[in-house]
C-alpha cells in the first residue's frame, strides 16, 4: 500500500513506495536548507503516523546531527534513534532525548519540541518528555 503522511509544521514527509519506506526531514543550517533522506521500516512508519508527539521528538532529535556534515548519523545511528523514540517506553526516552538535549544539543531539541507541540520547555529540559 502507497501512502504518505506529510506533516507540513514539521517539514517532515514519511513515505510508503513498494515495500520501501523513508522519512525525509528538512534540516537547515546557517543560510543553507536541505533534505535528509532516511530508510525506516514499516514499524516506524506505522508509529510515525499513530503518534504525532514522537514524531516530533524524533524529527527534533534528527534535525543537529544533520546540520554538520562532519555530525551527520550513519546508518547505525539513525537506526537507534529510530528504535529509541518510536520504540522504546518513555522512560527510555525520557533519559535518551534528556542526554541528547543537555549534551552538544544544548537545548536545541527540546527548544523544537516545545515549538512544534507548545509544551512546557521546563519540563522537557528537566527530563519530563511525556507529561
Amino acid at each position: 500500500m502507497d501512502k504518505k503522511i506529510i506533516f507540513y509544521d514539521l517539514r517532515m514527509l514519511a513515505i510508503a513506495e513498494k515495500g520501501i519506506y523513508i522519512l525525509e526531514i528538512s534540516v537547515e543550517s546557517g543560510f543553507a536548507e536541505f533534505n535528509v533522506n532516511i530508510n525506516i521500516n514499516a514499524q516506524d512508519f506505522e508509529a510515525i503516523e499513530n503518534d504525532k508527539y514522537r514524531a516530533i521528538l524524533l524529527n527534533a532529535a534528527l534535525h543537529r546531527p544533520f546540520q554538520l556534515k562532519e555530525t551527520a548519523l550513519q546508518e547505525t545511528d539513525q537506526r537507534y534513534y529510530l528504535d529509541k523514540i518510536l520504540h522504546a517506553d518513555e522512560s527510555e526516552v525520557n533519559v535518551f532525548l534528556t542526554k541528547l538535549d543537555h549534551g552538544q544539543a544544548n537545548g536545541a531539541i527540546s527548544n523544537m519540541v516545545c515549538k512544534a507541540s507548545n509544551r512546557d520547555s521546563k519540563k522537557l529540559r528537566s527530563g519530563d518528555w511525556f507529561y
